[in-house]
Order: C-alpha cells, then sequence, then structure tokens
C-alpha cells in the first residue's frame, strides 16, 4: 500500500516536508521462499528471499518546480526478509540498490548518485526471471563466474563491482517524448586517491520500445585495480509481445584488456495463462579459448492472487563443461560451487507481496 507524505510524517518521517507540488511515497517487496539447491554432491534446504523480485523498501519523491521543471529522489535498500536482516549484516539497513537525486523536464532527466548501470537494465527487462532467483540469467559479471582465467583471479578478475550498480555517478536518459527511442548514458567515478581510478565507469544503452517491439543494444568500460583486468561489457536484447507469448532473446560478451573474453546468448519466454504465466529460458555461456563452459536452463510459474500478491515455483538446472564450477543460486541460500564439469540444480517456491 502506497502511504501519502502525511502517513509518512505520522510516523515522523520527512516531517514538514509536504507541499501541495510535491509528495513522498514508502514502497517496498517481500518476497520469500521455500527453496532446495545442490551441486557438488551437497544439497541445501532453508528459505530464500528475492526469488521473483528483490524484497526491498524504499522511498521516493518528486516536487513540480513550475515551467516543466521536476526534482525527484530515490532512496532504496535490500531487505533479507528470510531472516530479518538489512543490506549489510554488520552495518544494518542501507540504500545500497539505489540513492539518486534528479532534476527532469522536458529535456529529459540528469541522475545523480548511485544506480544500476545501462547494461544491467537489458539484462533485467529481457531475462523471463528479471534477474532473480534459481531461474536467473548469468550475464551479470560472467567474468567473475568462469573458471580457466589466471591464478587467483576467479571471483576477482576483472570487475564485478559496476556490474550491476555504480556508485559516485551521473547518467543523462532521453525524454520520454521521442516516438519510442530511449536512453541512457552513465559516467561513474571511483574517486580513489591512487594513480589508478578503480571502479571509474562509463556506458551507455539505446533502444526503441513501441506497441509490442522492444530492442536495446549497450556498452560499457570500468576500470579494475590492475590495467590489464579493465572489464568491457557489451549486450543487446530484443522482445516481441505476441499477446499469447513474448519470446525475448540476450546476447552478450564481457572481455578484460588482458584478452580473457566470455560471450553469451539467452532465449527466454513469458505465456500468460489465466491469472499467472509460465517463464522459461535456456542460456549458453562460452568462454573463449577454453573448455570450461557452461549452460544453464530455468522454467517456473507465477499465479497473480492479486495485484500485489503472487505465489510462484521455479526450478534452474547448470550443467558445466570442462573445470566449470558455475551453481544454481538465490539470495539467502547456498549448496556451494558445482564439482568441476558437475552439474547443479534448485527449485523454490514462494511468496511476493508489493506495497
Amino acid at each position: 500500500m502506497k502511504k501519502s507524505l502525511l502517513a509518512l510524517a505520522a510516523l515522523g518521517l520527512f516531517a514538514g516536508a509536504a507541499s501541495a507540488q510535491s509528495s513522498v511515497t514508502l514502497f517496498g517487496i517481500v518476497d520469500a521462499a521455500f527453496g532446495h539447491l545442490s551441486a557438488g554432491g551437497k544439497s541445501v534446504n532453508g528459505l530464500s528471499n528475492s526469488g521473483i523480485n528483490s524484497s526491498r523498501l524504499g522511498f521516493r519523491g518528486v516536487e513540480d518546480l513550475g515551467g516543466g521543471l521536476k526534482a525527484g529522489f530515490w532512496l532504496e535498500g535490500q531487505l533479507f526478509n528470510d531472516n530479518g536482516q538489512g543490506s549489510n549484516a554488520t552495518t544494518g539497513f542501507n540504500f545500497l540498490r539505489r540513492s539518486t537525486v534528479s532534476l527532469l523536464g522536458n529535456f529529459g532527466e540528469v541522475r545523480l548518485g548511485r544506480d544500476y548501470n545501462p547494461i544491467f537494465w537489458n539484462f533485467n527487462s529481457y531475462d523471463p526471471f528479471g534477474t532473480n532467483g534459481v531461474g536467473q540469467t548469468n550475464m551479470q559479471g560472467m567474468i567473475n563466474l568462469a573458471t580457466g582465467a589466471p591464478a587467483n583471479s576467479i571471483g576477482t578478475f576483472g570487475n564485478g563491482t559496476n556490474a550491476t550498480r555504480v556508485s559516485n555517478s551521473i547518467s543523462y536518459f532521453l525524454p520520454g517524448n521521442l516516438g519510442g527511442i530511449n536512453g541512457q548514458l552513465m559516467v561513474g567515478f571511483g574517486e580513489n586517491t591512487g594513480s589508478v581510478d578503480t571502479n571509474d565507469f562509463i556506458g551507455g544503452r539505446f533502444g526503441y520500445t513501441a506497441g509490442p517491439i522492444s530492442a536495446h543494444i549497450g556498452y560499457a568500460k570500468t576500470k579494475a585495480a590492475t590495467p590489464a583486468q579493465d572489464t568491457e561489457y557489451a549486450n543487446a536484447s530484443a522482445s516481441y509481445n505476441f499477446g499469447f507469448l513474448t519470446p525475448m532473446v540476450i546476447v552478450a560478451r564481457e572481455k578484460t584488456d588482458a584478452g580473457f573474453k566470455v560471450e553469451a546468448w539467452q532465449v527466454g519466454l513469458v505465456a500468460p495463462i489465466g491469472q499467472g504465466e509460465i517463464r522459461a529460458s535456456y542460456g549458453s555461456y562460452d568462454v573463449d579459448n577454453s573448455s570450461n563452459d557452461w549452460k544453464k536452463a530455468a522454467i517456473g510459474y507465477v499465479h497473480n492472487l492479486s495485484k500485489r500478491t503472487a505465489l510462484y515455483a521455479q526450478f534452474g538446472y547448470v550443467k558445466n563443461d570442462g573445470a566449470q564450477t558455475v551453481t544454481v543460486a538465490t539470495n539467502g541460500l547456498s549448496a556451494g560451487n558445482a564439482s568441476p564439469g558437475g552439474n547443479s540444480k534448485g527449485y523454490e517456491v514462494g511468496v511476493r507481496h508489493s506495497f
């Protein structure tokens, strides 16, 4: 349930901020599931969170400044509702999911702060599972998942820090009156004092969305502590809504200046059935000059009890080749890495409520 500024003020939040031309909204999602994962000869049962939508709590608002100009803010933090923790078990709740302030007008939007990078949107918008749960695509930070990289590089090779969100960033979004054409440019500043500006980021996303057609391309580059590990991202995505079925496709590549490269493609579909929808995807991930590849398949069903509440069940399966150890994963539950060249699978059955 969306709360008005008066309700927030009654809670002692944002007191004195109300005006006839401004508004503040409290919003969130609570998503929890029972899950089972297996990998490397081990299995685990337990409660997971964020199976079909990331659990979150946030505040957003906008003020009309007149003359077509508006100011807005967005503060959003992750919830691990399976154990009651906030974004960080040590420091508690924070706004690492998004913390931005914006100026909006006929010119578009200028947005400052921590936000999703444009490459991520091409994954999230065209993945049937919305980059959540056991079915989610592995295209975010592919290099960090891949084995076969130079020694001691697993999990740190390239730069995974900016794979989803970028801190200290400035973005420009095209206005929404361009006949379906849309886009984003982003620059992020690492704010380092050393000789290498680790985590500096630059990227963009452009596309077209009108009627049943949607297609986007994206490109970005981010700096690492070692220049040879600077990482380049590129992807392209498209979908077509036939009404009874929406097929979608993603192709992506990540590579470092040292020449390590992972390429991937994924096809997916969403098919509405009564009050729910079927979701399915299949992806193939190729590590350049290596046999350490992997493939992932997933299927799920979401049943909408209302506009805000849904039940869901989904299953994911990873087949590794060579020495690869990629595993099926979900928030709050892990069975560890798969055995080299082994398989991993998992399912979860849960409920999501938004407010």
